[in-house]
């Protein structure tokens, strides 16, 4: 199923997306090396939203994860690093649909 990159396709997503991929140790592990590499620079090591180019004052606070996760789930989260959400680039050039159900668990 297509989730168009619009509001719509942000929510279609959150209600229809679950992860194909089961949890384990070596999948979280490999979850967290991708987000060391692609969101850790802005989101910070624990998801505080602190990270070093938001520190260097380059780039606007990212919200904590303490706050958006009780608003996002697993297909709105898989939605938005596809696509990007808000200020935040999309990823689906860089980081394949398995990768991003990946990050999605860690």
């Amino acid at each position: 199923t297509y989730f168009p990159n619009t509001a719509e396709g942000y929510e279609s997503a959150g209600t229809q997306l679950k992860n194909p991929i089961i949890a384990n140790d070596k999948l979280l592990a490999q979850g967290k090396a991708l987000y060391t590499i692609y969101c850790e620079v802005c989101h910070g090591t624990e998801g505080k939203g602190d990270g070093p180019i938001v520190q260097s004052g380059k780039y606007p606070a990212v919200p904590s994860y303490l706050e958006r996760l009780p608003t996002i789930n697993e297909g709105k989260m898989f939605h938005s690093i596809t696509y990007g959400r808000n200020l935040m680039g999309g990823y689906a050039s860089q980081v394949t649909p398995e990768d991003r159900w990946k990050l999605v668990h860690y």
